[in-house]
């Protein structure tokens, strides 16, 4: 099922919010990340304080190359 999230680096700027194909995401999975090359998952925010603002399933912190 595809699920909208935050995505973020890891200066807290956020770089887009995208719909991504998996029902899971995990700290520590890598993907390709919109305009970039690829993104490693640094964190991933899931509670509704400080991850789902916005109708997001979470937000994540990526370093991205």
């Amino acid at each position: 099922m595809a699920e909208r999230y935050r995505l973020i680096d890891t200066a807290v700027s956020e770089l887009d919010i995208v719909t991504i194909d998996r029902s899971e995401i995990r700290e520590g999975d890598t993907g390709r990340v919109p305009r970039r090359r690829r993104g490693d998952g640094r964190r991933v925010y899931d509670d509704e304080e400080h991850g789902q603002e916005g109708g997001v399933r979470a937000t994540l912190v990526i370093d991205d190359e």
